[in-house]
């Protein structure tokens, strides 16, 4: 689920379930395919789909990021969060990487509803990704990784900075090269639990599909840019919710052994409405 942009060159990825997502993801990933042929596609952070880079045996790999977001008019009282992610990965032997991540939240509330701001720990996540074939350098076949994560209910609830679940996530992933462009396609599926982080994200618990497309391109030595679309779906019983959000960003290799990476988003549905990020990616 997690991967740092310091270490590859370009990328591009989609979530997959092992039984294809409802057919209303579909179009969103078609047509993000269209639009990202000609775009090539950078490493993991600023977007949410992942690539299948794994971190080398013997090494670690940090991200830090803060993202700004307005919600939508839907979650009043709340309005705005604040979100900054610390991740920690580490490669293992096999073409594994294990990693952590854990959110510090601040959700700030409507003061007509007497609510008061918060601020705390959200959920903490580990997970593992494996390597399962690595792209060749004639590009006669993808390169293919597969992700499990586990979420746990450490935020509070009462704050609404957890969601008092715990989460389940398989995510199976193909990357492929043409020329300077790398395109990632993911398709996954959440077994329980729900994707909220905070007060963003969808509520409804339940086996919720995922689906992502991200395309970037080195537009210099140092810059790197591109595009990132996902979406999730969950039904269960009348209940129907979605979240679809669109990211374009890059990074900028002006740190030694790491990047500086940008973003800015939209979402729609359950996703936060607009927003900023900026982090920094490190391979020491």
């Amino acid at each position: 689920m997690r991967a740092g942009a310091a270490r590859r060159t370009i990328a591009a990825d989609i979530s997959m379930p092992t039984r294809f997502p409802p057919a209303r993801l579909l179009p969103l990933a078609a047509a993000a395919a269209l639009f990202l042929a000609g775009v090539p596609a950078p490493a993991q952070q600023p977007y949410v789909t992942d690539d299948a880079e794994v971190t080398p045996r013997g090494e670690w790999h940090f991200q830090l990021a803060n993202s700004f977001a307005k919600l939508q008019k839907s979650d009043y009282p709340n309005l705005r969060q604040n979100t900054t992610n610390f991740v920690i990965q580490y490669g293992l032997a096999g073409g594994i990487e294990v990693n952590v991540d854990f959110p510090l939240i601040a959700i700030a509330n409507s003061r007509s509803s007497g609510l008061s701001s918060v601020f705390g720990l959200g959920d903490v996540d580990l997970a593992a990704k494996w390597n399962l074939v690595r792209e060749p350098a004639d590009g006669s076949h993808p390169a293919v990784a597969v992700d499990l994560a586990v979420e746990f209910p450490t935020g509070d609830t009462k704050k609404q900075l957890g969601s008092g679940l715990t989460d389940y996530v398989f995510n199976a992933i193909l990357q492929k090269s043409f020329s300077a462009t790398s395109v990632h396609l993911n398709l996954g599926v959440q077994f329980r639990g729900n994707t909220t982080t905070g007060a963003e994200g969808i509520r409804t618990p339940g086996v919720i599909y995922v689906v992502g497309l991200s395309g970037a391109r080195d537009v210099s030595p140092t810059l790197r840019l591109g595009l990132d679309l996902n979406g999730a779906e969950v039904h269960k019983r009348s209940t129907e919710e979605k979240q679809i959000q669109l990211t374009a960003g890059g990074n900028w290799a002006v740190l030694r052994g790491g990047t500086f990476d940008f973003a800015v988003f939209a979402g729609w549905e359950s996703a936060p409405r607009v927003g900023i990020l900026v982090g920094v990616s490190l391979t020491p």
